[in-house]
């Protein structure tokens, strides 16, 4: 996606309707499958930071949520960042980008992101050893 297009949701965004799906995954997987979180770090580019900051000009915070491609697998982990204002969650794009009284709305949920395990950094970074 392109953020050069105001009809399109910005770079890095992932559907509101997804977002929820990944994070009920999680909840479900801590309540159920008895194994520990495995996850020890997320890489997450710097495109969502960017939009992030560009869409959400009032925005106090981010607040990141875990959330699991695959119920069952927590190697599929992600973590999804939304935008915080006036300690709410902003999932949506503010009006205003572009949008008509009848358009659909845009997603404002982030995640480019990549866990480790499976995609670790490599040897040297002194919070991976």
């Amino acid at each position: 996606m392109s953020t050069n297009n105001l009809n399109e949701d910005p770079e890095g965004t992932i559907p509101v309707n997804d977002a929820v799906q990944l994070t009920a995954n999680w909840r479900t997987y801590l309540a159920t499958s008895g194994q520990a979180f495995v996850t020890q770090s997320f890489l997450i580019p710097i495109i969502d930071f960017k939009n992030i900051l560009e869409h959400n000009a009032n925005a106090q915070s981010v607040r990141a949520y875990i959330g699991l491609s695959d119920p069952t697998d927590p190697l599929s982990a992600q973590l999804l960042l939304v935008p915080v204002s006036e300690g709410q969650d902003v999932v949506y794009l503010p009006k205003g980008h572009g949008d008509s009284e009848s358009a659909t709305l845009k997603s404002n949920v982030y995640d480019l992101t990549t866990a480790c395990p499976p995609i670790c950094p490599m040897l040297g970074s002194p919070l991976s050893e």
